[in-house]
């Protein structure tokens, strides 16, 4: 069964031709960047649905003497400190680290993690791409959180990071399935980086031809899009151009209107409430 009506699939594929045709899509800058998602991570609670999840299925049930945990694409922290807050007032001894290129987000996972940094925690960065250290039995788990996207060779990066596990250490992965929200952001990241993004089935993939065991498991999660339709708000046009992953502005009309009605089409009324769907999906693998 198709996920779109006949008119959705004509609107995407217009979207599709107008894109293709465009000479340059400019990615959004670092510092607008992270302007963009955290107004979109505060409409959104899908962050609240994983977080639940994970302190009740993964970190709750370590080990409660010394783990060490990788996150991979830290960004500023505000997801791990939430981690690690639930790791401290559980585990002994908690070493927690974060890998991430961009040096003014780094800084900020420091200052974001600092204040629970004591003898029971110590907290470091690395201002690097992952896969330019190497990594062997180290780590209790490691997380991928809305990051394995940004990686060049996301196969070689799972590799990477099971090798990087203890004996019995789990794997995370959390990846936005390929399904309407996304469809647009696919089509623009395409086009920008000349290559596919990275969505569940590609992870379901990559440990299916490995004959690796894991789990999965779906977060439902909604989108407050009151402020994306109607009359223009600078919150509404940085949570679309976040959508997108480019400035929506400096798209040609047709383009902007197309991926507007596309946008509406796929939204619900929760009340007095526009919502867009906003699922996200859990991998875990544990090394043998």
């Amino acid at each position: 069964m198709s996920l779109y009506t006949s008119h959705q699939s004509k609107m995407i594929g217009s979207i599709d031709r107008a894109v293709t045709d465009l000479k340059q899509i400019h990615p959004l800058n670092n510092s607008y960047y992270a302007q963009c998602l955290e107004i979109f991570e505060a409409n959104s609670d899908q962050r609240l649905g994983l977080l639940g999840w994970l302190e009740a299925n993964v970190v709750s049930k370590m080990s409660q003497d010394a783990n060490a945990i990788l996150s991979v694409g830290c960004g500023t922290g505000a997801f791990d400190e939430q981690i690690l807050g639930y790791a401290r007032a559980r585990m002994n001894q908690v070493t927690y680290l974060g890998i991430e290129p961009n040096e003014i987000a780094a800084a900020e996972f420091l200052q974001t993690m600092g204040s629970q940094t004591s003898n029971q925690v110590d907290v470091s960065v690395l201002v690097q791409k992952f896969g330019e250290q190497i990594f062997e039995n180290t780590f209790d788990l490691i997380l991928f959180v809305q990051s394995i996207y940004y990686l060049e060779d996301r196969n070689e990066a799972i590799d990477a990071a099971l090798q990087a596990l203890k004996p019995g250490g789990e794997l995370v992965i959390v990846i936005a399935p390929d399904e309407e929200l996304n469809t647009i952001a696919n089509l623009m990241w395409q086009r920008q980086m000349e290559q596919k993004s990275w969505f569940s089935d590609d992870v379901r993939a990559h440990f299916e031809a490995h004959g690796l065991e894991y789990g999965e498991t779906r977060v439902s999660a909604n989108l407050n899009a009151n402020e994306c339709f109607g009359e223009s708000t600078e919150e509404g046009r940085n949570i679309v151009d976040f959508i997108v992953q480019t400035r929506a502005d400096q798209l040609p009309t047709g383009l902007r209107d197309d991926i507007s009605e596309f946008l509406i089409s796929i939204s619900q009324e929760q009340g007095t409430t526009t919502c867009l769907p906003h699922p996200v999906d859990i991998f875990r693998c544990k090394k043998p």
